[in-house]
């Protein structure tokens, strides 16, 4: 087998895709193709058409290439941020420059690069997937995604207000600290997409206090499940949907695969209270708590008095709903960790899950209090969720759209999509 200077390699893609050689000429050709890696995306894209026409997606890949692949997946199932899938995208690049051929290398490539909201270079890995697979089933539907992916601005990460972070125990959720200060709460009358129940607008000033990097993780609540046993009921009984623990530390997550960074969903206002004081009898610190809504659209706003912590519009790629212009938008619930953190560093607080939150349920904020403490008055067998989920429309994603739940779980069409985040008295 012998290495190709760049002409040569040219002519012999050129070559392989205009007049495909036969039998074992071809696979003469292909042998020199392959061991000489592209220098650039264009000498990629030739190398994937070419091996394609002359054999199709079946040559095997290089043992560096598939080691490579493995790495970044293993690095991708870890990530917590966009700078984490970054790393794992890069990885892939190796595999993927080294087997330009292997369509798979390609999607899963333009697929973390979409979490690390670097969305022209996703699209190009989308781009080239398809030229790897021609014949690819998903292909109208990746061609649909690369053009959505081509219009997404990029993302600028606001100026970071609050610094402090901390964590209890190894396996604890990561805390943030968030700054006490005074805003006012709801919104606007001529707020586009405005609920009723978002009024009337009043202040409230919070001490400082302590509120969850990211949502409670499948990982996190996993340990609880394993360390007590607790069975929490199903989320959606027509489809048996539920944590499943049947002891010895075994657990079985709602959906189909373990995913540790996914949001901890299907769990009900109840079931969240039980892994609370699991976690407090736990950890020495303790004092974990549900936030309360004043402290939870305070953080969300993060000094902002816009719809959205970004601005007015909904944007694209700020957050995964309905129309919001993300990799997961009405199909998948993200990682947690996939959209930037707003100006206090908490990441995900609109869109992806809906969150529930201490307070009891009332049809507006007449009367409600102005010290940023849980509202325990009210309709208490209904609790207060915020933020908005996957599946939902933008005018749910906005910083002062509020929503109730059954704290039992009986309304399964909004619990299954239901995670939670932590609060701490400081």
């Amino acid at each position: 087998m012998w290495i190709l200077d760049r002409g040569v390699k040219i002519l012999l893609l050129a070559s392989l895709l205009l007049c495909p050689a036969p039998g074992q000429a071809a696979e003469n050709v292909i042998d020199a193709v392959t061991a000489s890696q592209p220098d650039t995306e264009t000498e990629a894209r030739a190398m994937s058409a070419a091996i394609t026409a002359a054999r199709g997606s079946s040559v095997k890949a290089p043992k560096d290439a598939a080691l490579n692949a493995q790495a970044a997946e293993t690095a991708a199932g870890a990530a917590k941020t966009p700078a984490d899938f970054a790393a794992a995208a890069r990885t892939m690049g190796l595999a993927a420059r080294a087997a330009p051929w292997v369509a798979e290398y390609h999607f899963k490539r333009g697929g973390y690069l979409a979490q690390a909201n670097l969305f022209p270079a996703a699209a190009r890995a989308f781009d080239l997937y398809l030229q790897a697979a021609p014949g690819a089933p998903d292909r109208t539907e990746v061609q649909k995604l690369i053009a959505g992916l081509r219009q997404r601005p990029a993302i600028d990460q606001p100026r970071r207000i609050s610094g402090a972070e901390f964590r209890d125990c190894p396996k604890c959720p990561e805390m943030v600290v968030v700054p006490a200060g005074r805003f006012t709460m709801g919104s606007p009358v001529q707020e586009k997409g405005r609920f009723d129940s978002e009024g009337p607008q009043h202040a409230v000033s919070l001490r400082a206090f302590a509120l969850g990097k990211y949502p409670v993780t499948e990982e996190e609540f996993t340990l609880f499940l394993a360390a007590t046993g607790y069975q929490p009921a199903p989320c959606n009984r027509l489809l048996d949907k539920t944590w499943r623990s049947p002891g010895n530390g075994i657990v079985f997550p709602p959906g189909q695969a373990d995913l540790p960074r996914q949001p901890a969903v299907c769990v009900n206002w109840n079931d969240v209270q039980a892994y609370i004081a699991w976690l407090n009898k736990t950890v020495t610190a303790g004092g974990y708590r549900l936030p309360s809504e004043a402290e939870w659209e305070y953080a969300a706003r993060a000094g902002t008095a816009t719809a959205r912590w970004w601005g007015e519009a909904v944007g694209a790629g700020n957050a995964n709903c309905q129309g919001c212009g993300s990799f997961w938008d009405n199909t998948l619930i993200a990682p947690v960790g996939s959209f930037g953190p707003n100006a206090f560093g908490i990441y995900d607080v609109l869109g992806n899950t809906w969150i529930w939150l201490a307070d009891c349920w009332n049809e507006n904020y007449a009367g409600a209090p102005a010290d940023g403490g849980p509202w325990i008055a009210g309709d208490c067998t209904k609790r207060v969720m915020r933020g908005g989920s996957w599946s939902n429309l933008p005018v749910f994603i906005r910083s002062a759209a509020r929503s109730r739940g059954d704290a039992g779980g009986s309304d399964f069409d909004y619990s299954s999509y239901v995670g939670f985040r932590l609060a701490k008295t400081l």
